[in-house]
């Protein structure tokens, strides 16, 4: 008889080999958003080769993605000694920094990542957004414009460069950069809302209600949108839709105290004077501090003969800031509070 010998065969693969190994599973494991086996992967990655430049970037890619951004800075630092040209090293340990809230290290990264390649539009955009933050229009416009020149099909751009021109009073070209944002993605509901309320600081009020239909037959939750239609619609004397619109607004958030306001304003212009002071006064239950909303039940109050609710709405209004209040109460004939 023949004896049957066992026999184990090893296989050990070199350092670099195994690294390689482990970097491309982990790869595979992010890919498949199993970030944690992927971090295990990147880990023995870097054990077997300690100077492997895209396991430390793609670890930190990792970490970022699993909210540990400390960690990640610190990779995508290792990733920068080991390759200084990497502007892509440079924008991920940006998006880290911004997440831990350093926003002024994170535009020096885009700021390098940008040096290092001039055609990479992220960072010039993650860069002029932090500046849009800081309410620096002329420099994020400025970035916009280089994201845009690197990338002619960055809808998110041309949406963010309409925001700055509008902050700046330029409200045509941000009308044209909002309407490009929406011909390259039409489901940038963003843009249409903004679009909308661009237009109607133009005077375009039809137009901005052509845009405020558009993005409510798309998204009907917005208690914002329904009531910047509303307000839009007060604009053009339409109360009875205005009103019904911030009754959308209302009803989808009951404690929203600008639209309960809004509606009282709509209803004085319907002459439905306790319907308008009821909501002014909800509103006040609200805000106790909103003028306007004291403005408006005044002016109900009056219609409703109670001059002394009135004149002390207005002096409430004046005192709060709001000095048109004082013109109402001494026309009315009020005396002091």
């Amino acid at each position: 008889m023949q004896a049957q010998v066992d026999t184990v065969r090893a296989s050990t693969l070199p350092p670099a080999q195994l690294a390689e190994k482990y970097y491309n599973s982990g790869v595979a494991k992010y890919n498949s958003k199993s970030y944690q086996a992927a971090l295990q992967d990147f880990d023995k990655a870097l054990a077997a080769k300690p100077d492997f430049v895209k396991a430390y970037y793609n670890r930190a890619t990792t970490r970022y993605e699993l909210k540990s951004y400390v960690p990640a800075v610190q990779d995508y630092d290792q990733a920068i000694r080991l390759e200084p040209a990497s502007h892509t090293a440079y924008f991920g340990r940006g998006q880290a920094r911004e997440a831990l809230g350093q926003r002024d290290e994170a535009e020096q990264d885009y700021t390098k990542a940008a040096e290092v390649r001039a055609d990479y539009a992220p960072a010039w955009y993650y860069r002029g957004a932090l500046r849009f933050e800081k309410a620096d229009y002329k420099a994020a416009q400025a970035d916009f414009d280089q994201a845009i020149k690197a990338d002619a099909n960055y809808a998110y751009a041309y949406h963010d460069r309409a925001s700055a021109e509008r902050q700046q009073g330029n409200f045509q070209a941000a009308i044209q950069d909002y309407t490009k944002a929406l011909n390259l993605q039409p489901e940038l509901l963003p843009a249409l809302l903004n679009r909308a309320a661009t237009r109607r600081r133009a005077g375009d009020l039809k137009g901005a209600l052509g845009d405020y239909n558009s993005y409510i037959s798309k998204k009907s939750d917005n208690a914002t949108a329904y009531t910047n239609r509303g307000g839009t619609r007060y604009e053009l004397a339409d109360y009875q839709g205005a009103a019904a619109d911030f009754t959308k607004a209302i009803e989808l958030n009951a404690s929203y105290a600008f639209a309960l306001n809004n509606r009282a304003a709509a209803y004085l212009k319907l002459k439905e004077y306790q319907k308008a002071a009821d909501d002014a006064t909800k509103a006040l239950t609200l805000n106790p501090q909103y003028a306007e909303a004291h403005l408006n039940r005044g002016h109900a109050r009056e219609m409703l003969r109670d001059a002394d609710g009135a004149c002390q709405d207005w002096h409430k209004a004046a005192d709060l800031g709001l000095e048109v209040g004082t013109t109402y109460a001494a026309n009315s004939g009020c005396g002091g509070e």
